[in-house]
């Protein structure tokens, strides 16, 4: 039973990709703490890892192109156990969905807005993340469209300024890392940043042209890698070791920008471009949370849980941690926890695809 009636085209499937990678940059800082100059090796290995694993979600695709995730749980572990990892995986989304409200809601409340209450922020992005969903994907994936190409030039304006502070000596000494800080960081940056891409595998489906599932995904993935990368170059050769100490380093970056006491402050851009990074990806994890629970239910539609998950995830992320900086410790955690569903879970399901020849 199809729940969504949307299609999107190839073209939108590459831009919410995108889109969804540009949302997870100012994550960079989690990794950073780790891996510091050399945060950009541990991007180029993490990006390595990732199109790997994206080569297994579309492969999944490939093989079961009508069926999203839920629906290749059942065809693949059975009606049981298949429905043991749906439940899994609705909650592994549900999750993603409140730790990115609590993050946009500290961010702003710490940053620009220090005098009003974090439940504020996190209320008002709900309601209008819910006003999206019930609007279907067609309405996310054209969002994703506009979003993701503000964001690139935004960032290019950003970058471009910046270029009078960057010193190279900042990526020195190279490769100096503990190999346990370096595995850790590569780790958090292909559970967080990169590998969050697994939940593509719901949106896949609705695809208009399946040939070119594979070809929009690994070109969003590439493209966004590089924009990532480009971003911790840049942080790294302007803020150096300092870097790590904030944060959000793009943001602390960009108030150095002074152009002829004419174009400062600019660190606004930057608030706008993390507004509407957030508005996206929490979108992105809101529909498949509730396509996959409706789904799971064997609803007719998803969006009768569009506001009951909405209020849920507001309450949950007002509550999930102590402090933004218990957030930041707690990301190495869910890093490991993250693994299961991204490498372990889609590896498994391929291999019982291949041997039930599906």
């Amino acid at each position: 039973m199809k729940i969504e009636k949307g299609i999107i085209s190839s073209s939108e499937l590459m831009f919410l990709i995108i889109g969804l990678i540009e949302s997870s940059t100012l994550t960079s800082a989690f990794i950073s703490q780790l891996t510091k100059q050399n945060t950009w090796i541990a991007l180029l290995i993490g990006l390595a890892i990732v199109l790997l694993l994206l080569l297994v979600y579309t492969s999944l695709s490939k093989k079961m192109p009508d069926k999203n995730l839920i629906e290749m749980n059942d065809l693949i572990y059975g009606c049981h156990f298949g429905k043991v990892m749906s439940i899994l995986y609705i909650c592994f989304f549900w999750f993603i969905v409140a730790a990115n409200l609590r993050f946009m809601g500290d961010f702003f409340s710490t940053y620009l807005f220090s005098e009003t209450c974090i439940s504020i922020f996190i209320i008002a992005m709900t309601i209008v993340c819910m006003y999206t969903i019930k609007k279907g994907l067609e309405v996310i994936a054209r969002s994703s469209v506009i979003i993701a190409i503000l964001v690139m030039v935004i960032y290019s304006i950003n970058t471009i300024f910046t270029l009078q502070y960057v010193d190279l000596s900042n990526f020195l000494p190279m490769f100096q890392i503990k190999l346990i800080n370096f595995i850790e960081g590569v780790n958090i940056m292909v559970s967080i940043p990169l590998g969050e891409i697994v939940v593509f595998l719901m949106f896949f489906p609705y695809v208009n042209d399946k040939q070119k599932i594979r070809k929009s995904a690994f070109s969003g993935l590439i493209i966004g890698g590089i924009l990532f990368l480009i971003l911790i170059l840049r942080n790294i050769s302007v803020l150096g070791n300092i870097g790590p100490m904030h944060g959000v380093p793009s943001y602390q970056l960009v108030k150095l920008i002074n152009v002829g006491e004419i174009i400062t402050r600019l660190d606004i851009l930057v608030a706008i471009v993390f507004l509407f990074n957030m508005f996206l990806k929490i979108c992105i994890f809101y529909y498949a949370t509730v396509l996959s629970a409706a789904q799971f239910f064997k609803l007719r539609s998803y969006k009768p849980l569009v506001i009951p998950v909405g209020i849920i995830s507001s309450v949950f992320a007002v509550s999930m941690y102590n402090s933004a900086a218990d957030e930041a410790y707690q990301a190495g955690t869910y890093s490991v926890y993250a693994i299961v569903f991204i490498i372990l879970f889609p590896i498994i399901s391929l291999i019982v695809a291949s041997i039930r020849k599906l």
